[in-house]
């Protein structure tokens, strides 16, 4: 282990200058195109080859030669809009505000030591750098785009990989991710739950008049939508506390001018929760106030759903192996364990198949989703988890792998990858409901 430490501790700097800089120069999910080619610079300058994959995704592999389990080290490529951050992206307010530069730096900074050191060659299988794209469920019709033109399948990187097979021969995945805790108090979240989500967007359509001299001959979408916002904020309290639900919405089009009734109003929003049968309750109670408030004012509607995230579970075996070497690192009471989070990640779809870690990392301040978003503590953002990783990896290929080969033969999917890509299909749909005559 010292030796990786020390090949470790020689890398970091430049990988989290690298990483730092892409926090400094944003670019949001398929669009990462200057960032893909630091990372390609850091491969190609350590002959490590490479392939393209999820239009900006990348996928690199070390091959000890010898037979065993196939590590993946996933990290995140892309951004997310936060108006008002300084480092914001002019042209889209793209920002490095949910720490997806930082796994960028764990994880090569990690995959670089294991090559530098020949490290395989004490081992057995391969450990596999998966950098996705497309992680923050945003920048949707840009995305509807690339799937219409062919280049993509999915609008979530991971989707898309798990649909065009690049996970199929991996055995354990390993990730982290800037955690939403006091990040004072603890310096790692493990065994942490996500909600899942399906992301709607609802059109209601009314017919346009002279809003100040014939508003009785008009029908108003925009008070058909604010009727059935007010349908969804009353269901709220039928929303049982343990399965961690949250509906919430923007209006992205609430009229064309003041002028003129409204005759198109747009609403785009999520219906999360902690497990995929209370997702599809709540979607059908809020299906109903939105049909509900375009009944009342008899307008048109169009409902679309699109599949966003399953919930994160992560595997209990993998996690208490990873904890024992996260320990070496830090006092127990600093490492927080089995919380809940309501917000939602692609590595839940991961979890749904694969023995999943993502492990909660300090080392920033600042609010998650935030412009004060940034990194405060270089130390606990990037070198405590690349070394309690190469621990686990180290730990988990040694002995023919066979502490890897245990936790996979425990593992139960939630559901097989034929089943998976089933159920995507099912939850993406448009569905319109035409107004009395």
């Amino acid at each position: 282990m010292e030796r990786v430490h020390e090949a470790l501790a020689g890398i970091l700097p430049e990988i989290i200058a690298m990483s730092e800089d892409i926090y400094q120069h944003p670019e949001l999910g398929f669009k990462e195109f200057e960032t893909r080619k630091k990372v390609i610079a850091h491969l190609d300058a350590n002959g490590i080859p490479h392939r393209d994959v999820a239009y900006t995704g990348i996928v690199a592999s070390i091959d000890s030669g010898k037979p065993g389990p196939n590590i993946g080290l996933i990290a995140e490529f892309d951004a997310v809009p936060t108006l008002g951050h300084p480092c914001a992206n002019p042209v889209d307010n793209a920002a490095h505000t949910c720490g997806h530069y930082a796994q960028i730096g764990v994880m090569l900074s990690l995959f670089l030591a294991i090559k530098r050191l020949d490290m395989m060659k004490d081992l057995c299988g391969k450990v596999t750098l998966l950098v996705t794209p497309g992680e923050e469920f945003c920048d949707m019709d840009y995305r509807k785009q690339l799937i219409a033109e062919g280049k993509l399948h999915h609008p979530s990187g991971k989707q898309e990989m798990i649909a065009t097979g690049v996970f199929d021969d991996i055995d354990i995945m390993l990730s982290c991710h800037a955690m939403g805790l006091d990040m004072d108090r603890y310096h790692a979240e493990i065994g942490a739950s996500l909600n899942g989500f399906i992301q709607k967007r609802a059109i209601f359509y009314g017919k346009a008049t002279h809003a100040g001299a014939n508003p009785e001959g008009g029908i108003n979408a925009l008070n058909a939508a604010n009727l059935a916002m007010t349908g969804i904020n009353f269901l709220r309290e039928t929303f049982r506390a343990e399965d961690a639900i949250r509906v919430h919405f923007v209006m992205q089009e609430g009229g064309q001018t003041v002028n003129t009734i409204p005759a198109r109003t747009q609403l785009e929003m999520y219906v999360r929760a902690k497990t995929v049968d209370a997702i599809l309750e709540t979607n059908a109670k809020v299906n109903r106030a939105l049909r509900a408030g375009a009944l009342a004012i008899n307008c048109d509607l169009e409902i679309q759903d699109t599949p966003g995230y399953f919930p994160l579970h992560q595997d209990e075996n993998l996690t208490e192996f990873v904890k024992t070497h996260i320990l070496d690192y830090m006092e127990a009471d600093k490492v927080a364990q089995g919380t809940h989070g309501f917000a939602s990640g692609d590595m839940g779809d991961i979890s749904m198949m694969w023995p999943t870690v993502e492990i909660g990392v300090a080392g920033f301040s600042g609010t998650l989703h935030g412009k004060d978003f940034k990194t405060a503590d270089e130390e606990q953002a990037y070198r405590v988890p690349a070394y309690y990783f190469a621990d686990t990896i180290e730990g988990l290929l040694a002995d023919n792998g066979a502490a890897a080969w245990k936790i996979k033969q425990a593992f139960r999917p939630v559901m097989t990858k034929e089943n998976y890509l089933h159920t995507l299909e099912n939850l993406n749909k448009s569905t319109t409901y035409k107004k009395e005559n």
